[in-house]
């Protein structure tokens, strides 16, 4: 990303786009885990299974303070995000989140634990961050076709269908 950052909270995505934003969020909400990909310092990457609940206009990122992707996001903010297939047909579609990782403020995580489903004894031990948006992708099988939908904050939602 920039240094003029122009990625967007999941609530600014979902105000603009509300259908695909929709359809993405009953993708990340059908399955307890995603899969976040992160930088190692070295530049390789590394796959994390985690929950990203979206709720208060947020994608959430929770993980262990000492967990080696918290480590990585500190260093590197960048990351994907990507739903589990619900089966190789792909017809609620492939849900795959690109963007940058910004640590939560003392608001945030208050809001965080509030809404949360599972008790944290210690918000200590948590590394919360929240998603900035750069570019939201569904890709879906409808009628033999591969649909491909891409929204970044520049360019607005573009469609591509391929036979």
């Amino acid at each position: 990303m920039d240094a003029q950052n122009t990625d967007v909270i999941w609530g600014e995505f979902a105000a603009e786009c509300d259908d695909l934003a929709s359809r993405m969020q009953a993708r990340f909400e059908s399955h307890l885990h995603a899969v976040m990909a992160t930088l190692r310092r070295d530049g390789s990457p590394r796959m994390s299974g985690m929950e990203a609940p979206i709720r208060d206009g947020h994608l959430w990122l929770g993980m262990e303070h000492t967990s080696m992707k918290a480590a990585d996001l500190r260093r590197d903010p960048r990351f994907g995000l990507h739903s589990a297939p619900e089966s190789g047909e792909l017809q609620g579609g492939d849900a795959r989140i690109e963007g940058e990782a910004v640590p939560a403020d003392a608001s945030e995580l208050e809001t965080f634990l509030r809404g949360h489903h599972h008790e944290i004894d210690d918000s200590t031990s948590m590394a919360l961050f929240t998603a900035r948006i750069a570019r939201a992708v569904l890709v879906r099988v409808e009628s033999r076709h591969l649909v491909v939908e891409t929204w970044t904050p520049a360019s607005g939602l573009v469609e591509r269908r391929v036979a």
